[in-house]
C-alpha cells in the first residue's frame, strides 16, 4: 500500500513540475540532511529527541539519512496546490526505512485541504523552546490524516480586526499496531492488555484579540481521541479476552464530543460508556507588545482528560508559562526566552467512584460519585495515547519507549517539571539554543513511585548557516534516575536546494 501511495505522489509531483513550463511561480525545492548521536548511557538525550518528531531514535549511538521534496503549483491567486515527499534512513533505531511525510494540500487563502502524514508545529507553543503542548505536541511520529483549518489565525469578517480565529479539524489512523503487538509479545511477563488498528480525530478552536493592540488575549481549546479499534486484555487465567469497537460513518460523528457507547450494555464493561479516549487542553494567554520589536505573554495549558478536568477539578495542573519574544531584524544576542512549570499532579485527585461506569443493577446501587484519578495518557481499552511508543503530547510526561522493561503504558505521570530555554544570534551565520528541565516524578496514583524519580536535562546547541548549508553541533546530557546518566554529542549537516 505505502509502495502505491509513493509511485502516486510522485506522479502528482511530476506533473507539477511539468506545469511549471506554464508558470514562472512554480516551486520545486528539496533538502539533505544527515545526523549522528554518540555517546554513553542508555538513551540518546532527552533534550536531542524530544519535540522532534521522533526523527531522531531514543536509542543511544545512532544516525540518520533524510531525503525530502516539495513542490507548491499556484493554480490562481489564491489557490495553491502543494505537496512533498520526506524519507529518512536510519540505524540503531526501532525504524531502518520509513516515509516520515508524504501529503499533498489545496490552500485557499488561509484555509486549507490536506490528505496524508505531515510534521506540523504546535499551534501557540514556541516549536523550539517551549517543554510541548498537552494533546496535539510534536514529540511523536506525525499520524496521518485528512484536515481541512486555517494555516494561520483568520480575521472575522465585520469584526473591525478585533476578532481573529484559528481553527482545524481532522480524522486519521494510527499506524503503530504492529509494533504494539509486539512490545506486549516480547514483555508478557508485565503487560496484560495491548490494543490495535485505533482511530483519530483532533480539533482546535483558538480566538484571539488584534495582535498589533498593546495589549491581545488568546483563548480556545484542543482536543483529540482516539477511537474505534481492538482491544486484547490478559485475563487471570491466562487467555486473551478481545474486544471490538467497530466504526461506522456515524461514530465520525459522535466522537467530536464525548458521548455514550451504543455498545455499553453489550461489552459490560467501565470504560465503554464514552465512546474512545478524549483528552485535550485549554488555553488563556495574554500577550503585551511592549514595542513593535519586543513582546512578553504569559499563558496557562490546563489539561483535561473527562469532564472533571475542563471543570478545573485538577487544581493546579497545567503548564504555565512566560515567553519572551524578540521581532527585531538582524542579530539579536536573545531572540527568545521561555520558563515554564509543568505540573500534573493532582488529575482531579486520586479517587474515581462513578455509578455510570458499570451497568445494572450496580449501576442504580451506586449513588456516590467521586470524580477523579484522570491518570493522564493512560486509558483502559487503548492502553495509552501514544504512537510507535512515543507520547504525542508534552515529552515531560516520559514516554513508554523508555520503559526498560517494556511496560507499554505510562508509569510516571504524576510529575512536577520546570523548563527553561533560550536561543539567539552570536553573528550573521551563527546562532545558538540552550535549555533545561528539571522534573520530579511520583508514579500514578495506582502504582505511586516512592521516593520520587527525577532527572535534569539539558542541551547547548549551535548551528552555522551558509547560503543553502547549515551545520549544527551540540552537546546533551541527562542526570538522575528517569533516563539514568545519558551523554550525547550531535552533528546534523543540513542542504535546501531548489529545483524551480
Amino acid at each position: 500500500m505505502v509502495k502505491h501511495r509513493t509511485i502516486a505522489f510522485g506522479l502528482l509531483l511530476a506533473s507539477i513540475s511539468v506545469s511549471a513550463q506554464d508558470s514562472l511561480q512554480t516551486s520545486v525545492t528539496y533538502n539533505l540532511s544527515s545526523e549522528i548521536a554518540v555517546g554513553t548511557g542508555d538513551f540518546t538525550a532527552y533534550q536531542l529527541v524530544s519535540n522532534r518528531h521522533h526523527v531522531l531514535s531514543t536509542r543511544p549511538n545512532t544516525g540518520y539519512v533524510r531525503g525530502a521534496i516539495e513542490a507548491e503549483h499556484p493554480l490562481s491567486k489564491y489557490l495553491t496546490l502543494t505537496g512533498g515527499m520526506d524519507v529518512i534512513a536510519s540505524v540503531h533505531a526501532d525504524h531502518k526505512a520509513y516515509l516520515q511525510q508524504l501529503y499533498a494540500s489545496l490552500e485557499y487563502d488561509k484555509f486549507f485541504f490536506e490528505i496524508g502524514v505531515r510534521e506540523n508545529d504546535a499551534i501557540l507553543r514556541n516549536a523550539q523552546l517551549s517543554s510541548g503542548a498537552f494533546a496535539k505536541g510534536t514529540n511523536a511520529k506525525p499520524i496521518p490524516q485528512v484536515r481541512i483549518g486555517t494555516r494561520d489565525f483568520w480575521t472575522v469578517p465585520f469584526t473591525n480586526g478585533w476578532l481573529q480565529i484559528h481553527f482545524e479539524g481532522g480524522y486519521g489512523k494510527f499506524l503503530d499496531s504492529q509494533y504494539r503487538k509486539d512490545v506486549y509479545n516480547n514483555h508478557t511477563d508485565v503487560n496484560y492488555r495491548y490494543s490495535t488498528g485505533a482511530w483519530y480525530h483532533q480539533k482546535h478552536l483558538y480566538f484571539r484579540t488584534n495582535p498589533e493592540k498593546r495589549f491581545y488575549v488568546t483563548a480556545g481549546i484542543e482536543h483529540v481521541a482516539q477511537f474505534g479499534g481492538n482491544s486484547y486484555e490478559r485475563s487471570a487465567d491466562g487467555n486473551m479476552l478481545a474486544k471490538e469497537k467497530s466504526v461506522g460513518l456515524k461514530d465520525f460523528f459522535d466522537i467530536i464530543l464525548p458521548v455514550g457507547d451504543a455498545n455499553y450494555y453489550e461489552n459490560d464493561a467501565m470504560e465503554d460508556w464514552i465512546f474512545g479516549n478524549h483528552l485535550g487542553s485549554m488555553t488563556v494567554q495574554l500577550s503585551w507588545n511592549i514595542n513593535r520589536n519586543h513582546m512578553v505573554q504569559v499563558y496557562l495549558d490546563d489539561p483535561f482528560e473527562d469532564g472533571s478536568g475542563m471543570r478545573k477539578s485538577n487544581g493546579w495542573d497545567g503548564l504555565w508559562g512566560v515567553e519572551y519574544v524578540n521581532r527585531a531584524t538582524g542579530r539579536q544576542w536573545v531572540r527568545g526566552a521561555v520558563i515554564e512549570y509543568f505540573q500534573t499532579t493532582n488529575q482531579s485527585g486520586p479517587l474515581h467512584y462513578d455509578g455510570g461506569d458499570y451497568p445494572e443493577p450496580i449501576r442504580s446501587q451506586i449513588t456516590d460519585l467521586v470524580v477523579g484519578n484522570d491518570n493522564y495518557y493512560n486509558h483502559g481499552y487503548y492502553g495509552s495515547y501514544s504512537h510507535y511508543g512515543m507520547t504525542p503530547g508534552n515529552p515531560l510526561i516520559t514516554s513508554p519507549i523508555y520503559n526498560m522493561d517494556g511496560y507499554n503504558m505510562y508509569r510516571d505521570n504524576r510529575i512536577k517539571a520546570w523548563h527553561v530555554a533560550v536561543n539567539g544570534e552570536l553573528t550573521d551565520h551563527l546562532s545558538y539554543l540552550v535549555k533545561g528541565s528539571y522534573r520530579e516524578g511520583m508514579g500514578t496514583y495506582n502504582e505511586p513511585i516512592y521516593p520520587k524519580r527525577h532527572s535534569f536535562d539539558a542541551m547547548l546547541q549551535g548551528t552555522y548557516t551558509k547560503g543553502p548549508w547549515q551545520v549544527s553541533a551540540a552537546y546533551a546530557f541527562d542526570k538522575g534516575n528517569v533516563f539514568g546518566d545519558c551523554s550525547t554529542f550531535n552533528l546534523k549537516i543540513g542542504y535546501h536546494g531548489k529545483i524551480l
